[in-house]
């Protein structure tokens, strides 16, 4: 296992160096024999390695900046699978919903975060449908969980919450919502599991459910008209 993901991350690092001299968004040093030392590698910007001499090498955004937002993500994320294992709408959604627990922590702790469907098209372009299931899966996978929404008018507000947060997850009074949405907290615990085995399960678990299903829409089915019945009854 460790071996397949050790060449999937070199194979990985090939793909963006041949990207081309001006495109490549990784530079890794070269031994005696021109061979390719992986342990040292250099990221470039996302625009590419650049047209100059001295490589546009990329630059981690640091907290305390204060033109930027950043938000971490465990290393289980990765090294688990999940990155293979969702569907790029629930990793939207599961990236949504980590920066939102980031930027409003004491809230996120309280009684959860929420995101309405115009801030949530707006800012990331995610539709209803794709957020919705893409909460459902994570919440199936124990990624997230339901939490308790605030008990008071405003409470949990004005502690620590960034003013783009709280755009995100305000609902004007003059704005009627179709409907209340789900205040989700983050499990990161849930990251540690290893992401294929806990599908194999889920979808074990799905089938089994629908199955069941079947079989009790088949018990309470009216009876067959005799005439449909085989001739041996």
């Amino acid at each position: 296992m460790e071996d397949q993901r050790l060449q999937q991350v070199k194979g990985a690092l090939r793909t963006l160096e041949d990207l081309g001299q001006e495109n490549a968004l990784v530079s890794m040093d070269r031994g005696a024999r021109g061979q390719r030392l992986y342990e040292n590698f250099s990221l470039m910007q996302e625009s590419g390695r650049g047209e100059n001499p001295t490589p546009d090498f990329y630059t981690v955004p640091a907290p305390h900046w204060a033109a930027a937002k950043t938000i971490t993500l465990p290393e289980d994320f990765f090294l688990k699978g999940w990155i293979q294992v969702l569907n790029p709408s629930e990793v939207a959604t599961w990236l949504i919903l980590r920066m939102m627990s980031q930027w409003a922590p004491t809230k996120h702790r309280a009684s959860g975060v929420f995101l309405t469907t115009r801030p949530r098209m707006q800012l990331f372009g995610l539709p209803d449908d794709a957020w919705e299931d893409g909460c459902q899966r994570l919440l199936e996978f124990g990624l997230i969980r339901h939490a308790e929404p605030p008990e008071t008018e405003g409470a949990g507000e004005g502690v620590d919450i960034d003013p783009v947060m709280k755009m995100l997850i305000s609902q004007p009074a003059h704005v009627r919502q179709p409907y209340e949405p789900h205040f989700w907290q983050m499990t990161d615990g849930g990251l540690a599991k290893d992401a294929a085995q806990k599908l194999d399960r889920e979808l074990t678990h799905r089938q089994q459910a629908l199955d069941t299903a079947a079989v009790k829409r088949a018990q309470q089915a009216p009876g067959r008209p005799a005439g449909d019945r085989p001739a041996d009854e």
